[in-house]
Formats: structure tokens, sequence, C-alpha cells
């Protein structure tokens, strides 16, 4: 620093005309380009009545201007010309903004945001309270509401649409839970029903099928019954032709005995007519009902089916989960044993996950888990299936892959995990993933094969980490 004393820049008092000192004419130092005097400025709050202290370099300028007149406050601003300098790193900045100006920043690559990791691990509420609201929207978009719950929801979503503080969350999350509560309580009284209601129709249709039955076997006694008139009936007539003395007589019994058997045959028809009648009403009723059923059924299937995808998606990471994981292997392992062809598990294991959580908290790993998944599922064929086993694994399933293919694939997994550029304030951070191999061989059970991978896994870790073993 120079020797030189600093100039204390005060606010001036107010002076008469007389008092000011006449400045001499004869150096005329304006004449000559002044040179610019660096002046360094720290960014501090003053007071009205605060001096500030402003060194200036030694020579006849400064020397000159010191004895010239008392210096004003706005004679320190720099010349007009240069703008004056913006010091942003010397402002401290809440975390929140800090946050936002960071994902805006458009000379920030947009790699370093995807991967950064969360500064802090304890955000505030208004950090985090779009994303609350946002799945407590979704939430409320995936549930199946009855009619009468459907008020209660929309009053729901038009709060959280309009925002919520933190002493709003509470009781709208009490709300929630009620109403969740309700549309179980509610849907279980609906299937209830629906089981009633189709135990009803089914006795019903029981009842319409014994009707049926009944009505063909009053068909079968009608057409006895039938046969045995129109045997009396020619009975009759045979006899009648005998006793008969003349043709006038015997035309006469032949007659009567004719109509007997028209009218006979024309009563059984109508019998016969009616009871087709009703049994055509019947089994129209029966299949209307049947396709009532069958349509109320198909919806509860589609609707169960809906709920069980959903039951299999692990919601952190959107892959599949272990019970997604249990009916896909069951189903491979029956192929592999039906066909004959290769079957290979590899089992996943993010190394010192633990650490993560520890030192960058428990939002920066999730994040990693997110970023994870998405890498593994972009970089897989569309035969494979990976799941979250849970945790920080990850199991896979690679059928119809001889054993050199499959090396290749999980290597590269491996080695674009450990390619992600993760970061946490500018630090890198790396992570990296240990992989176990193993193939389904004649006679294995798929609990055998799971142990052997796992087994190769703790090898992978034992060898150091971040790489691949078979098992």
């Amino acid at each position: 620093m120079p020797s030189q004393a600093p100039i204390a820049a005060v606010s001036p008092p107010v002076l008469e005309q007389a008092q000011v000192p006449e400045p001499e004419p004869a150096p005329r130092i304006e004449d000559e380009p002044p040179e610019p005097v660096p002046a360094q400025l720290e960014p501090v709050a003053l007071a009205a009545n605060e001096a500030v202290s402003v060194e200036a370099p030694p020579g006849p300028v400064a020397e000159a201007a010191v004895e010239a007149a008392p210096l004003n406050p706005d004679e320190l601003l720099p010349v007009p010309r240069v703008p004056p300098a913006v010091l942003l790193d010397s402002l401290p900045l809440p975390a929140v903004m800090a946050e936002a100006l960071a994902a805006i920043d458009p000379e920030q690559p947009e790699q370093d945001v995807l991967y950064a990791l969360p500064d802090s691990p304890e955000p505030s509420y208004s950090s985090v309270a779009k994303h609350i609201e946002d799945t407590l929207l979704g939430l409320l978009d995936d549930l199946s509401l009855p009619e009468r719950h459907r008020p209660q929801a929309e009053a729901m979503r038009d709060r959280l649409q309009h925002g919520l503080n933190w002493y709003e969350l509470l009781p709208i999350l009490d709300d929630l839970a009620v109403l969740m509560l309700a549309i179980t309580d509610s849907g279980q009284h609906e299937f209830e029903n629906y089981l009633k209601h189709l135990n009803e129709r089914l006795e019903a249709f029981q009842s319409n099928l014994q009707a049926a039955s009944d009505g063909h076997a009053d068909s079968h006694s009608a057409a006895r019954a039938m046969d045995t008139q129109i045997r009396e009936q020619v009975d009759g007539l045979q006899s009648s032709v005998q006793d008969a003395a003349d043709l006038d007589d015997l035309k006469q019994v032949l007659e009567s005995h004719l109509e007997g058997l028209l009218g006979t045959m024309d009563q059984h028809q109508q019998q016969r007519e009616e009871r087709e009648k009703e049994v055509a009403a019947r089994l129209q009723s029966l299949a209307e009902r049947v396709s009532s059923m069958e349509q109320e059924a198909q919806g509860y299937r589609e609707h169960l089916e809906e709920q069980r995808q959903k039951a299999l998606i692990d919601p952190l990471t959107g892959l599949p989960n272990r019970a997604a994981w249990s009916e896909r292997l069951e189903h491979e392992v029956a192929q592999w044993q039906q066909h004959g062809n290769s079957l290979l598990l590899a089992m996943l294991d993010l190394d010192h996950f633990k650490r993560i959580n520890d030192n960058y908290g428990h939002l920066a790993g999730d994040k990693v888990l997110k970023i994870i998944a998405t890498v593994l599922r972009k970089r897989l064929r569309g035969s494979d299936f990976i799941a979250r086993f849970g945790g920080e694994e990850f199991v896979l399933l690679m059928p119809d892959t001889p054993w050199p293919a499959g090396v290749r694939l999980v290597e590269n997994l491996r080695a674009a995990i450990e390619a992600c550029p993760f970061h946490f304030k500018g630090e890198p951070v790396t992570i990296t993933v240990s992989v176990g191999l193993s193939a389904f061989k004649a006679g294995d059970r798929s609990e055998l094969v799971i142990k052997r991978a796992d087994q190769a896994l703790y090898r992978a870790k034992d060898a150091g980490r971040n790489r691949v073993e078979a098992g």
C-alpha cells in the first residue's frame, strides 16, 4: 500500500462564498487528458454521516486535487464513460434465489444443472412448495373418485392451485388422508355391493335356466300327451269303423274322429308355440343379463389391471418394483425352461451410496437414484427387464443373450454410470456401481441363480468396487 494518507470524503458543510479559496489559474492541469485513477470500492452500506476512505496513488494530480478544494463525495464516482463494476459475488444471495439463478443461467451447461446435487439437504418450505403442490395435484388426478367425493376433491384442488403456505399444508394433508380413507372404504363397499348384485343376478340366471328346463320338460310331457290322445283317437276310429252298418254311418264316424284329431293337434300346436315364446323371452332376458354382467366385469377387470400396474411401479425411479420383478422372473424362467434359450441375471449395487445420503442429504440421494434409473433404462434393449430391487440395488434380466454379449452390456452400464458428471457446488462427485452376473444352467431354480449373482456382487465389492464379477 502507498504511504500517503487516505483522503476522507465527508458530507461538506454549508460554506459562505467568501470562505472558498480562489484556485490559482497558472497550472492548467485540466487541459491535459487525466489519467484514470483506479479505485477499489467495496460494496458497503453507509450511514449519511459516515466517511468513505479511498486511497489514491501518489502524484501531482492527486496533490493538486488535495490543495485545490475540499472534495465532494460525488466527485469520487467513476468517470461516466466507464461503467461501474457489478460485484455480484460479494453480495450474498439466499439459497433459494441462488438455485433459481443457477437453473436459468444461460451460460451454465444444461448437463451441469441435470447432474448437480442439491446444495441444501434440508431445503426451506418455499423451495419445495411447488413440488409438493404438483405432487398432491397429481395424486388427486390419479384417484378414482366416486361421484359423492368429487366436490371435496375439487375444493382441495382449488386450494392447491392457489398455493399453500406451511400452515395450510398440514390441514390439507389431513383432508387428503380422510378423503383417501373414504375412497378406500367406498371402494370396498362398492365391491361388496357389486358382489351382492352379481350373486342376485346369478340366482336369477339359475332361476331362468330352471324355468327353461321345466319348459323343456313340459314340452316333452305335452308331446307324450298328444301322442296318447292321437292313439286314443285312432283306436276309437278303428272301433267305430268296425261297428258302422253302412256307408253313411261310416262317413259320420270318420268325420267326427278326424275333427277330434285335428282339434287335438291344433291345441298341441298352440301350447307348443306359447311355450316356445316363453322360453325365447327367458333366453333373451338371460342373454341381456349375461351381456350386462360381462360389461361390468370387463370394467372391473380394466380398473383392477390399472391399479395392479400402478402397484408394480417404483414411485421414485419409475422402474418396475420388486413385485413386478417377481412376475417377470417367473415368466422368463418358464420361457427358458420351455425353449432352452439363454437367460442371464445381473445384480447392480451403487457403491458407497450411504455416503451420498450422509454427506449431501437424502434429496441428493433421491436425485442420484432417479438419474441412474434413467441412464440404465436408456441403455437397455427392448427385451431386457430391469427393476429396483430395494434401496440402491437393481436387478436385470437379459433373455436370449449369450454370455459375452451380456458381459459387454453390463460393462457398458457400469461405464455409463461412472461417466455421469455429478457434482456438488462445483466439486465433482463420482458415482460407481458394482455388478454380479450369473447365467441360468440346466436344473437351476431362480433362487439359486440370484444367490450366485449376489455372491458375485459381494466379490466385486471386496475387489475394490466399480467392476463386474461373474457368478
